[in-house]
């Protein structure tokens, strides 16, 4: 057991420095969010006292917020570099004094971060992200001139203006009515195509959530339930840009022809146009056959360019459908590796929207996981890229293509420093002349088009998290038995200021190497 914490119990801690509305807030929410942890907590590779490094913690923490809301939180998302580059607490020096990060730093520069410290942070980050909620509310009354106070307030104008402010990531403080309410009123969506749309699914959830008498609360309930679902309704969105692009597929390796990614975009469709630069960028760009380059579906889907909304603290982006197939291996091996028979029959029994199940896998894609298992003594990294590499061979149109650490910087255009600043969009006459070398190409070239029908393969491993010693892992099966003998009292054991509860197994260093 590590030491007891010295000085007082987190919880008092963030109380003091947040105040007792969030210590309510977070107490009400602890025991909800260390159940939804777990699984994906118990598979992550542990510090020899049970706890998780600051890379883990961050990692869980963006997977968490990922796969329940689609928010990707600016501090969690490694944003295209190593996951220990940054510690999950830094993300408070962006969302509040500063206070807070110390008190979880901290605990994570001493001995890491257990179960039901990384569950209070995850509560403390989805406080702060409630009050800015109820920040842009009081705005919306503003902006519509709306009295909060008055005998029949127009609910649904102060919804709409709190949803613009949203969707455009207003300002609070400095929005205006001449700015938000004229899109308010747009009745074509100019601004935003989907926003007629987005406005009758505000109405239906309005009135789903209507009871007999409205009362003075049901404003501030109904802007939550609309900023928790918005991830989930938007990320239709998302489908119907994975389909037409599905549509322009070559083959079966998820990948788009730039060419016709462009010709898209010349005969009329909105989108499909960003600059080839910005597309490898963010790791959209497949080149590794440089004269016939590839959009990566999913890593376009995923990009920051198809962000929706959001804050502050978070952008709304799309789903990624690969968190759920990963995690459904997660639950079933219960440890940071697995052997290939343990994934393959995962595996074989999971779907997606475009995958039927239950399946037989390719001879040749078992084979690839048999490679991996032999360059790590038998078992296979969950977390590494190769495994990642092979579950987007398995699944090219949900899984992203991985790259390494720091060869991409998956960032809005606008946020591109001065020095790496480049144009988001091509022009027209870019993709013409991508149209246009793709017409010339000659017939040897044309034979090589109609063969690479799979998608490439690259040998460079890399643990994103370090994984334990093999004489420290011990039996998953045990160590799973042990989490399930103790998941029980963590609440409890947060909340009465005791030290933690949680034994395993881990420590270890990452790795980078070559499977062939």
């Amino acid at each position: 057991r590590p030491p007891p914490q010295s000085g007082s119990d987190l919880l008092d801690e963030l109380e003091a420095a947040l105040g007792s509305s969030h210590r309510e807030d977070i107490d009400a929410r602890l025991a909800g969010i260390e159940e939804e942890l777990l699984p994906t907590f118990r598979a992550l590779p542990h510090l020899p006292n049970g706890r998780l490094s600051p890379g883990a913690a961050r990692y869980l923490l963006h997977r968490h917020f990922a796969s329940k809301h689609n928010w990707y939180v600016r501090g969690f998302d490694n944003g295209g570099d190593a996951w220990d580059a940054a510690s999950p607490s830094a993300v408070f020096e962006v969302h509040s004094d500063g206070q807070v990060g110390e008190i979880f730093e901290r605990r994570l520069g001493s001995e890491g971060l257990s179960l039901p410290e990384t569950a209070a942070l995850a509560a403390t980050l989805e406080a702060l992200a409630r009050a800015e909620n109820a920040a842009r509310l009081s705005a919306a009354y503003r902006v519509a001139s709306v009295d909060p106070e008055g005998a029949d307030p127009d609910i649904e104008a102060v919804i709409d203006a709190y949803m613009v402010m949203y969707l455009t990531r207003a300002n609070s403080t400095q929005a205006t009515a001449e700015a938000i309410m004229p899109k308010v009123w747009s009745s074509t969506g100019e601004w935003f195509g989907y926003w007629p749309a987005t406005r009758r699914w505000i109405r239906d959830i309005l009135q789903e959530m209507r009871p007999g008498d409205v009362g003075r609360a049901f404003p501030a309930r109904a802007a939550e339930e609309l900023t928790q679902r918005y991830g989930w309704y938007a990320h239709q969105e998302c489908l119907d840009m994975k389909h037409r692009l599905m549509g322009l597929q070559h083959g079966n390796t998820g990948r788009v022809h730039l060419h016709d990614f462009y010709g898209s975009a010349l005969d009329g469709s909105y989108e499909f146009s960003e600059s080839k630069a910005y597309l490898r960028l963010v790791g959209a760009l497949d080149e590794s056959d440089a004269e016939r380059p590839k959009v990566i579906i999913p890593n376009y889907v995923l990009a920051p360019s198809n962000c929706m909304a959001g804050s502050h603290f978070y952008s709304v982006c799309c789903i990624n459908e690969c968190a759920a197939i990963l995690a459904d291996v997660e639950r079933h091996a219960s440890a940071p590796d697995a052997t290939p028979g343990a994934i393959l029959g995962v595996v074989r029994r999971v779907g997606s929207s475009t995958v039927a199940a239950p399946r037989e896998l390719p001879a040749a894609l078992e084979h690839r996981l048999d490679e991996i298992a032999e360059h790590h003594g038998g078992r296979v990294p969950l977390h590494g890229r190769l495994f990642a590499q092979w579950l987007h061979h398995a699944f090219p149109l949900e899984c992203p293509f991985p790259h390494l650490a720091g060869a991409t910087s998956p960032v809005l255009g606008a946020e591109l420093s001065s020095e790496a600043a480049m144009p988001t969009l091509a022009s027209e006459a870019e993709m013409r002349e991508q149209c246009d070398n793709a017409m010339n190409m000659s017939t040897t070239s044309a034979d090589q088009y109609h063969s690479g029908l799979v998608a490439p393969w690259h040998p460079e491993e890399e643990l994103f998290l370090p994984m334990p010693p093999p004489d420290r892992r011990g039996s998953s099966v045990l160590r799973g038995l042990a989490f399930l003998a103790v998941a029980g009292s963590m609440a409890y054991t947060l909340l009465h200021g005791a030290g933690d509860s949680l034994r395993s197994v881990g420590g270890g260093h990452g790795a980078k190497a070559s499977v062939v």
